[in-house]
């Protein structure tokens, strides 16, 4: 596992796509949020609003996906590690691994800098305790647990399809149809089902972040552990 892993990671230092698509998420947000007053918010309040607008930047992690996933199945770069001896569910966890914390920089990094900005700008908004201070780490784990099921779509979807248009347009379609749930008559049911409701309602304290992390757990275990399976008995071309 450990070889596998320092392949993957020399793949992913050298992949120039995700550099560009770093810098297209901070501009786009950027662009999104200009003119808005949101950069006048505390740092409490900002991380709310930009969780608002999150499903946004997951497209642009979706594309990282169909890039990086499908691209891999297209060309068969994935399948050198098999070529070793390697079992089919090592070099899946491998690439599951470094794909997730890459796909998570992308959907976190602009929050990020947006909290430390406001923060510096205009306080946190309330008082730090010890208290605080644990439940932010709560907050911390659950939005990365979420994060972490919201990329393991492209995951499956890259396993099923094994190419880069179908890993890039499936998963994208997927979160439309999870925007039009959430904007139902029943988006109270569906924001506490769905990870990307979860995101907002885990930032603006409407649920616990231990909910949250519970639920980014199970989704990406049972996404994850769908996406193992159908490649072990994967019919490889």
């Amino acid at each position: 596992m450990g070889k596998l892993l320092h392949t993957e990671w020399y793949k992913f230092v050298h992949d120039k796509n995700f550099g560009a698509l770093s810098i297209a998420v901070v501009l786009f947000n950027m662009i999104m949020l200009s003119g808005t007053s949101v950069w006048d918010l505390s740092g409490q309040s900002a991380l709310t609003e930009c969780m608002k607008k999150e499903i946004a930047t997951v497209l642009l992690a979706c594309i990282y996906g169909g890039i990086s996933l499908g691209g891999d199945f297209a060309d068969r770069t994935l399948y050198h590690g098999l070529m070793t001896g390697r079992s089919r569910s090592s070099v899946l966890i491998a690439k599951t691994i470094v794909f997730t914390a890459a796909a998570n920089f992308l959907l976190f990094c602009f929050p990020f800098l947006l909290i430390l900005f406001c923060s510096l700008k205009n306080g946190w908004g309330t008082a730090i305790s010890a208290e605080h201070l644990l439940h932010g780490f709560g907050v911390v784990w659950s939005l990365l647990l979420l994060g972490c099921a919201i990329n393991a779509l492209p995951l499956l979807s890259a396993v099923c399809f094994r190419d880069i248009g179908r890993t890039t347009g499936i998963p994208i379609v997927l979160y439309f149809i999870m925007i039009l749930l959430l904007n139902s008559p029943h988006t109270a049911i569906w924001s506490k089902i769905l990870p990307a409701g979860l995101l907002i309602l885990t930032a603006d304290g409407t649920i616990s972040p231990a909910y949250g992390i519970l639920a980014g757990a199970l989704w990406f275990a049972w996404l994850t552990a769908i996406s193992i399976f159908t490649f072990r008995r994967a019919e490889l071309r």
